[in-house]
């Protein structure tokens, strides 16, 4: 249940994208957002993945998640919320719902990362259960930055 009973999660469409630039990745140029869409929209299609956005009651975009699927292990990637909106848990709602997606997809284990410079979200990851998997260093779009990645084991367990 989202924190807002008015806030819905629907899948992520093309004419988004717009919305998901001013809103939540206004730093991010246009043409990347609609190449993530793109992208998550493929994977639906190809039944290894999903993406989805959350609405607020108004029917604005104010979060976006990404689930991929990969051979040894599920993927959430491209969370975002909108700035207003974090720290009321609508960040939680959207990695819970592509957790139980990837269980529908039946997944084994699922990854996340989160830039060092990003604790709120190291310790969100970790209050849902993943536990400290491995560091990589990635350019995040201001250079290099050191990834944690995290990882939850979704057998035998419910959401």
């Amino acid at each position: 249940m989202p924190p807002d009973p008015d806030a819905q999660i629907r899948p992520v469409r093309l004419a988004d994208a717009d919305a998901l630039h001013l809103s939540c990745w206004p730093e991010r140029p246009l043409t990347a957002i609609y190449r993530l869409v793109l992208r998550a929209q493929r994977q639906v299609r190809q039944e290894g993945g999903l993406g989805i956005v959350m609405t607020n009651s108004s029917g604005e975009v104010i979060g976006y998640g990404q689930f991929t699927m990969w051979p040894r292990c599920g993927e959430i990637s491209d969370l975002v919320v909108q700035e207003n909106y974090r720290g009321r848990g609508f960040g939680t709602t959207i990695v819970q719902y592509l957790m139980r997606a990837a269980r529908e997809m039946h997944t084994d284990c699922v990854e996340i990362g989160a830039a060092y410079s990003n604790p709120r979200a190291i310790a969100l990851y970790r209050r849902l259960g993943f536990r400290d998997s491995h560091t990589i260093s990635m350019n995040l779009g201001r250079g290099e930055e050191q990834v944690l990645y995290l990882r939850l084991n979704l057998r035998g367990k419910s959401t």
